[in-house]
């Protein structure tokens, strides 16, 4: 019901008219592009889109995932969150029927700090498990872009963990136990936000805007540290200068990455997923070739 009152919210908002070329020109495909590269640079890749701890998890989507965009046209807004469900299913993540209520969001804004203190005051329930700090500083970000999940606990086997009610301690009852390999528990993304400055999009397609926010929704990923990988990325086309050539689409590195996080378990402590990702990335690139 939430995703639905923030849709509201946000549709009575005025929008403005999209970049001038944000049409994209090949929408019925998923086009990837890459280059074969060493298994160091694919590891290092695969390090820097998340800044989890060796000991820590990387969090995901076990729910069915539904995109909705809002502050485009109404046409663009629809194609946009389209193309990121279509991105998802390339890459193996689950995605819900038309009629589902919204759990991913990107949201085009003119000024994206007055929307997120505004989004907090109207529907603090978006920024749950967050500190007043980490909203501060969401909205004082002089990127063109911040992003936030909203995460909850799965025990290992899959099961929702719940709390108790006075000290908000999760009550485990699941029947796998840990390991020194493998947590007895699993984050999962229960929403995922994406707020973007409006200008930033400017000459940018439907295509690229939908692929950007999919890497940055669908993974707690962070542009400004991928920035220093040599790989190619759709992350960092809103940090490219005018000319500077940038992504057309979503890259092989990109969807590779994607398919091998949704591919291998985050009941896994970080260091052990990243190995299994790894080799994922491996056979993915591989088949680019």
């Amino acid at each position: 019901m939430l995703g639905f009152a923030l849709l509201a919210a946000m549709s009575a908002a005025q929008t403005v008219p999209a970049p001038s070329a944000a049409v994209p020109q090949s929408p019925e495909e998923i086009v990837v592009e890459g280059v074969r590269e060493q298994r160091e640079r694919i590891r290092t890749f695969i390090q820097m889109l998340d800044d989890v701890p060796n000991v820590g998890q990387i969090g995901k989507f076990h729910a069915p995932v539904c995109p909705a965009v809002m502050g485009l046209p109404e046409a663009q807004n629809l194609m946009v969150a389209e193309r990121m469900k279509r991105v998802a299913q390339a890459a193996g993540i689950r995605t819900a029927d038309a009629n589902c209520a919204p759990n991913v969001f990107l949201i085009a804004s003119v000024d994206k700090g007055s929307t997120i203190e505004a989004l907090h005051r109207s529907y603090p329930a978006y920024f749950r498990g967050l500190r007043g700090r980490d909203v501060r500083e969401l909205a004082a970000s002089t990127e063109p872009s911040v992003a936030w999940q909203i995460k909850g606990l799965l025990s290992a086997d899959g099961t929702e963990l719940k709390k108790t009610p006075l000290d908000g301690y999760y009550i485990n009852e699941g029947t796998n136990s840990g390991s020194r390999v493998r947590a007895g528990t699993m984050p999962h993304f229960v929403t995922s936000m994406v707020m973007v400055e409006r200008e930033a999009l400017t000459g940018l397609s439907v295509t690229q805007v939908a692929d950007f926010a999919a890497m940055r929704a669908f993974a707690d990923t962070e542009p400004r540290q991928v920035a220093k990988s040599t790989a190619p990325t759709i992350l960092t086309i809103l940090d490219k200068r005018d000319d500077q050539m940038v992504p057309v689409t979503l890259t092989s590195w990109d969807l590779g990455y994607l398919k091998s996080l949704y591919a291998t378990s985050n009941a896994y402590y970080a260091s052990y997923q990243r190995g299994d990702m790894e080799h994922e990335m491996v056979k993915q690139l591989a088949k680019d070739q």
